[in-house]
């Protein structure tokens, strides 16, 4: 019999005797007298012809999938890489060799062939584990910080709002999201989440910027002249001593 066939007939008088090995399977002798004779294409492979006759006809499973069993004989017996995961080369054999997506990007599709094709989390989020699977996998940086890049892949990512501004929602992308303090206020506090940290000046002062970052930068109200109210911010609510006083 020719390679890829077999007979368990004795006494064989006709080429029809012969019987192809299976799809899946292939025998590279002539006169191959057992089906155990023919050989299963290695995991990460398959045939689907019946009749091959040499292991170079089993083919591999394209790159972002994998075949972990022998003697496949379909094309879809290979199996996409899981989403979240990824594999560069042809002919894997093993779910253990779809790579994870690194942390700060996902995929969320099957069967990819590309480190590339991990998409970063955007601008304001992190993910800090490997192998995500969603957009929703990526983290907002918490009120009072801000990331103005993607692909972060840690919360220290997220940079912290400075003193004399604060932002109360999650997930901002610039540090101009960052909302100064209002004059009349001040603010010591990095990474301020809420604009209750933003302290009035005390009686008797004022400040006339904004964004001002510590309690030095509310001014006295000069020799002559009062505020009896906290949270003054311009020079003009300093009221001058009554005539016959000061």
């Amino acid at each position: 019999c020719a390679i890829g066939k077999y007979s368990r007939l004795v006494g064989s008088t006709a080429d029809s005797n012969c019987i192809d090995c299976v799809a899946g399977k292939y025998v590279s002798v002539a006169g191959s007298d057992e089906e155990e004779d023919c050989i299963a294409c290695v995991a990460g492979k398959y045939v689907d012809v019946a009749a091959s006759d040499d292991a170079t006809d089993c083919i591999d499973c394209v790159a972002g999938k994998y075949v972990d069993e022998i003697g496949s004989d379909n094309v879809t017996d290979c199996i996409d890489c899981v989403a979240g995961k990824y594999v560069e080369v042809a002919g894997s054999d093993s779910a253990g060799d779809c790579i994870n997506c690194v942390a700060g990007k996902y995929i969320d599709v099957t069967g990819s062939d590309a480190a590339s094709d991990c998409i970063d989390c955007g601008a304001g989020k992190y993910i800090d584990v490997t192998g995500s699977d969603a957009a929703s996998d990526c983290i907002d940086c918490v009120a009072g910080r801000y990331i103005d890049v993607t692909g972060s892949p840690q919360l220290s990512d997220c940079i912290r709002c400075v003193a004399g501004k604060y932002v109360s929602v999650a997930g901002s992308t610039q540090e101009i999201d960052c909302i100064v303090c209002v004059a009349g206020k001040y603010s010591p506090v990095i990474g301020s989440e809420t604009e209750s940290d933003c302290t009035e000046c005390v009686v008797g002062k004022y400040a006339n910027e904004t964004g001002s970052d510590e309690d030095t930068d509310c001014i006295d109200c000069v020799a002559g002249k009062y505020v009896s109210v906290a949270g003054s911010d311009d020079e003009e609510d300093c009221i001058a001593c009554e005539v016959g006083k000061y």
